[in-house]
């Protein structure tokens, strides 16, 4: 009988195999964030303070932008100093006193711009090992009344599968919410379970409400947390606008919760890093139609940091 043969995991033979492969820690050191990876490590979530995150002149765009289009969508006016209206406006889930921005990324190029954030995607690929995708770039607008009741809405934000057992290994999902105003439990904080995530579950109604924990942090911040992290938040008990920036990151083998692969125009890609579009996915091959994977257009692109070649370029819309 012959002999078995080990197979070598390792091995790189195919030519859309993952490039996850560079030193991610590196730049998590050379940015002074691994004392936020290892409190996430621990409890689940870090606050990362804003001289880490980005200057205060970009947090006030990020900030009116939202509000601009937070106007646009609702026809309403907003104040941070005043309670909001979500006025002809309406998403899910519908909860008084807030309401969810969806797809922000093509409202303006600030959102661009914090794409490329240099901590967050640190943050990102020290957990994805480069295989992270952005899922969805949402907006909280929430104000006096914003409540999820007794439960503080606690949740994981990995999909759950049939069995109900979540990912032990490896990230399936991160998420960050930047704190486009002050956060207090007061004024409607997220609520975190600390050490939830090592449970790899979800949790059961209103389990873990009691050892939840307000975010206390200054506009600016970033709150970023593992996927399987129960979390939810406190009532708004305040006066003026709760509002952040999700950003909701997921493993490139996931499918993503808003629509860029294919969406993200051509000039987009064109003025940002390289590393942008595979962050936007446009180095997935999947999701193919009648003219199938065409793995040799995308095996043309094996080095992220090179600029994204032709045959991917011609597949976004000018």
């Amino acid at each position: 009988m012959a002999e078995a043969t080990e197979f070598d995991v390792a091995a790189d033979d195919s030519p859309l195999a993952p490039r996850g492969h560079r030193d991610y820690d590196a730049e998590i050191r050379d940015l002074g964030l691994k004392e936020y990876c290892d409190l996430a490590d621990e409890q689940g979530f870090a606050v990362v303070p804003p001289e880490k995150v980005a200057p205060p002149e970009f947090i006030e765009r990020l900030r009116n932008t939202v509000l601009r289009v937070a106007e646009e969508r609702t026809g309403q006016k907003f104040s941070l100093e005043e309670n909001g209206n979500q006025g002809h406006y309406r998403t899910e889930p519908a909860i008084a006193g807030q309401f969810l921005l969806y797809y922000l990324l093509f409202e303006d190029r600030v959102f661009e711009e914090w794409l490329n954030n240099r901590t967050m995607r640190a943050l990102v690929n020290h957990y994805m090992r480069g295989e992270g995708q952005l899922s969805s770039l949402t907006s909280f607008v929430k104000w006096n009344g914003g409540d999820y009741g007794d439960t503080l809405g606690l949740h994981s934000d990995t999909p759950r599968p049939v069995s109900g057992e979540l990912p032990k290994g490896c990230n399936d999902v991160v998420n960050s919410a930047l704190a486009l105003t002050d956060y207090s439990k007061e004024d409607g904080a997220i609520a975190f379970v600390p050490g939830s995530h090592k449970l790899c579950r979800y949790p059961k109604p209103g389990e873990g409400v009691e050892q939840a924990v307000a975010v206390e942090a200054p506009a600016g911040s970033l709150i970023f947390f593992n996927g399987n992290v129960w979390h939810g938040a406190f009532p708004k008990k305040t006066d003026g606008l709760r509002l952040n920036l999700t950003t909701y990151c997921c493993h490139q083998r996931l499918k993503t919760q808003e629509q860029y692969q294919w969406f993200v125009p051509r000039e987009m890609l064109e003025r940002n890093p390289p590393e942008f579009a595979r962050f936007l996915g446009a180095a997935d091959a999947m999701g193919w139609r009648k003219h199938g994977p065409e793995i040799t257009r995308f095996s043309k692109w094996s080095d992220e940091t090179q600029p994204v070649p032709e045959e991917i370029l011609e597949l976004h819309p000018a």
